[in-house]
């Protein structure tokens, strides 16, 4: 009997669209589905390391603010035009201004700057993205980057409430443009270390106080989670890899925590 389980993985063929793909996350994610065999564009603010990322996976590269609807209308036809399709739009571009607590303190312009990036930006891919993918025919995979702050939060009400608007608009993308074979799924990162050249806190360390009643939440959890240690980013990407294979081909309008063991504390 013939193994056909890489065929399900293989991506060989599809071109791949990673927002703020130049770091942390964003870049394990190019890098892993790279490795699944796509090619891929890298878009992020800076473009300097998007083509750092790019050069080093065989891809593209392109400087990209998610925020700027005319900008992404162009990047997205600009990968189809350079790369040949859009098969696969991961929207990771996103923007943490760290606990954004107390609610008085936050001014307009804080709030407008995440949300702009957070919940426009992934609009605006999707719709231009979504766009290609129809006209194409192929079908396609969307994936947006959540959080477990979606659900669980403790952030405070700026970046908690931007994932939850995140997680909700993948449920309704995925409903609309299913009869279009358009996947659409939200990934959800729990606590993931991606300050390169740090390591992380030893498993088990309980992180110190700081007298932020919402910090001291989250450091709690973190000493308590499950699987005893900080996410690599990697481990986000080959989650991503999954919802861009055919390993996912009958999943849509998911949301996939990949947060060890967080949600469940």
């Amino acid at each position: 009997m013939v193994n056909k389980a890489a065929e399900w993985i293989d991506l060989s063929g599809k071109v791949a669209h990673v927002t703020g793909g130049a770091k942390g996350i964003g870049e394990a994610i190019s890098r892993a589905l790279a490795m699944a065999g796509a090619t891929v564009m890298v878009s992020d603010v800076n473009y300097d390391s998007a083509k750092a990322v790019a050069d080093d996976i065989g891809g593209s590269a392109m400087m990209l603010d998610v925020s700027d609807r005319q900008a992404v209308d162009q990047a997205m036809e600009g990968t189809a035009e350079e790369l040949g399709s859009v098969d696969i739009l991961v929207n990771n571009a996103g923007v943490y201004i760290g606990f954004g607590g107390p609610v008085e303190s936050i001014t307009d312009e804080m709030w407008r700057t995440l949300w702009s990036v957070n919940v426009d930006g992934v609009f605006y891919c999707c719709r231009a993205a979504a766009t290609i993918m129809k006209r194409q025919g192929n079908g396609g995979r969307i994936i947006n980057l959540a959080s477990t702050q979606a659900v669980s939060p403790g952030v405070g009400v700026t970046y908690d409430g931007s994932k939850a608007a995140v997680a909700q608009m993948t449920r309704a993308l995925a409903l609309e443009l299913a009869p279009h074979r358009i996947n659409v799924n939200a990934l959800a990162p729990g606590p993931t270390w991606v300050n390169g050249g740090e390591p992380p806190p030893l498993d088990g360390q309980t992180p110190a106080k700081t007298g932020d009643p919402l910090a001291d939440t989250v450091a709690n959890r973190i000493a308590r989670l499950p699987l005893g240690h900080w996410g690599d980013p990697m481990e986000q990407g080959k989650a991503a890899v999954f919802l861009a294979s055919d390993m996912s081909s009958f999943v849509t309008g998911a949301y996939l925590p990949v947060d060890g063991g967080w949600l469940t504390l």
